[in-house]
């Protein structure tokens, strides 16, 4: 009886280790997933795509940064509209990313560098991308939020303030 116990016991931990691992497999496929199509909607200018595909932090310091530009001129923006048109795609996303996309060309990411996972704890994850040129890899921070993975890009590139 003892012996029958510790089989099960056994058989019953070797699953549970099992689905661990699947469950990481499936992590690792959702974060390189994530992060290969907002590269993938940038190298086709898919201007929702791209927003869609961004952290929460990175919506809100684009729209943000976007909005104190527009501060200056004479309009009616507000920091929701500006974020509106983002998600839209509209006229101040694509002005946007076309300015970003004439200096930044995803292909770099997509067909020249490599990639590999760094950390995956939780709701964070790092993937670290080398360029083949680069004497330096680059860190893309991930998070997932409300169940998804989205790159932090600002997270990742741009300086602190």
């Amino acid at each position: 009886m003892k012996q029958c116990m510790i089989i099960v016991c056994c058989a019953c931990l070797s699953l549970l280790s099992c689905s661990r691992a699947h469950a990481s497999d499936s992590d690792l496929d959702a974060v390189l997933t994530a992060a290969e199509s907002l590269f993938k909607a940038m190298q086709v200018k898919d201007y929702v795509k791209i927003w869609a595909g961004l952290s929460k932090t990175s919506r809100q310091t684009i729209a943000g940064d976007t909005w104190k530009a527009l501060k200056a001129s004479p309009g009616t923006y507000t920091e929701e509209l500006v974020a509106d048109d983002f998600t839209r795609g509209d006229a101040l996303a694509r002005a946007y990313w076309d300015a970003y996309l004439q200096h930044f060309d995803p292909v770099m990411i997509l067909d020249d560098s490599t990639w590999e996972l760094g950390s995956l704890k939780g709701d964070s994850a790092e993937i670290t991308i080398t360029y083949k040129k680069a004497a330096k890899p680059a860190t893309l921070h991930m998070v997932r939020e409300g169940g998804a993975w989205r790159v932090g890009l600002t997270e990742s590139f741009w300086s602190r303030k």
